[in-house]
């Protein structure tokens, strides 16, 4: 134990926790008789011991390390399973789904009030899009019907009036997304279309699978599936980070907000300014999502959502894999080497 203390940075609580978790195999151990025995470290125990430290340090196990489990050369796909469900139901705790009340209306009503403190909440992350003012404190994009509405029970009735805010709030991030893209500010829509967009919004909703759904779906879908979403779509977040902060440093850099002997060690981290606006008017940006930062670490509180849709539509993985090739062409080569084998000391910027 405390060789793999000293190898690791990790505490021995640290270390019988996850053992206890089943992230971390416990010690090989030989028994030669007479009551006594010998304990052993593998190479792959402290490794893992290695990765496990690393992701609490910035913060990525709070909320079962998907990813972690998912890159092993020989993962524990029941396991994994059970990662992604529990990050699944830890985003219902937040939004206090595991309430009990009296009646059917106060367990609404207790919901869409932990669903308002959530959307109020999401105003003081850290929105990582305009790469050329920094970071922007903004209020949530969705709203508490929407949120909510994501995660019912399987019988729960929608109500309809939320379901017409929830579809509301998606036409308009609908329109802010195609101003985006076209540079033309999108005032109201043509009737036909908007008719259309809402009745496609409403089906997609209401179609939208349930929480139970959602884990009958993770832990009856087959293993190679589940690997390559559950590898794939925190590659795609981390990446993003990165590029973002790439982005911002070349942005600095070129408008000399920033000189290259003030960045140390990662003056070269950034990318080349043309490559920003590549970056910003891919379709792929927009359409998956920017990931969110707060208190210097990465949230993966999205990834188990974002794993659920990739299980039900497999062609979008194609699509994601696509984009992580674009992602990666974007950053200095000799940047990503650096980011894969640095290990951040304690309060390190994760996307280092």
């Amino acid at each position: 134990m405390r060789e793999l203390m000293q190898l690791s940075g990790a505490s021995q609580t640290k270390i019988e926790r996850w053992q206890k978790r089943g992230f971390l195999p416990r010690f090989l151990r030989a028994y030669a008789g007479g009551g006594g025995s010998e304990s052993e470290l593998s190479e792959e125990i402290v490794e893992r011991a290695r990765l496990l430290a690393d992701h609490s340090r910035q913060g990525t196990l709070t909320m079962g390390p998907i990813s972690l489990i998912a890159t092993l050369s020989e993962p524990d796909v029941a396991l994994l399973r059970e990662a992604v469900i529990e990050n699944l139901a830890a985003g219902r705790r937040r939004l206090g789904m595991d309430v009990q009340a009296d009646s059917p209306q106060g367990v609404a009503r207790a919901r869409l009030g932990a669903a308002e403190r959530k959307a109020r909440r999401s105003g003081r992350t850290w929105n990582l899009e305009d790469v050329e003012t920094g970071p922007v404190r903004e209020e949530s994009p969705f709203s508490p019907e929407l949120v909510a509405l994501f995660y019912r029970d399987s019988d729960e009735e929608v109500d309809a009036d939320d379901l017409e805010v929830a579809v509301d709030g998606m036409v308009e991030l609908l329109k802010e997304n195609v101003s985006r893209l076209s540079g033309v500010q999108i005032g109201a829509l043509p009737p036909e279309l908007e008719a259309k967009i809402r009745a496609d919004a409403r089906r997609r909703l209401l179609a939208a699978p349930t929480f139970h759904g959602q884990c009958d779906l993770v832990r009856s879908v087959s293993e190679g599936l589940l690997l390559r979403a559950c590898r794939l779509v925190p590659q795609v977040r981390r990446l993003q980070v990165a590029a973002v902060h790439s982005a911002r440093l070349a942005h600095a850099l070129h408008t000399g907000a920033l000189t290259a002997d003030r960045l140390g060690t990662w003056h070269d981290f950034a990318m080349p300014v043309a490559n920003i606006q590549r970056m910003q008017v891919h379709p792929m940006w927009t359409r998956w999502g920017s990931p969110v930062m707060s208190a210097g670490a990465v949230s993966d509180s999205g990834d188990g959502p974002r794993i659920v849709v990739c299980l039900e539509e497999p062609s979008l993985l194609d699509e994601l894999e696509l984009f992580v090739d674009f992602l990666a062409s974007l950053i200095p080569v000799h940047a990503l080497h650096r980011l894969a084998f640095h290990r951040p000391e304690p309060g390190g910027q994760t996307v280092k």
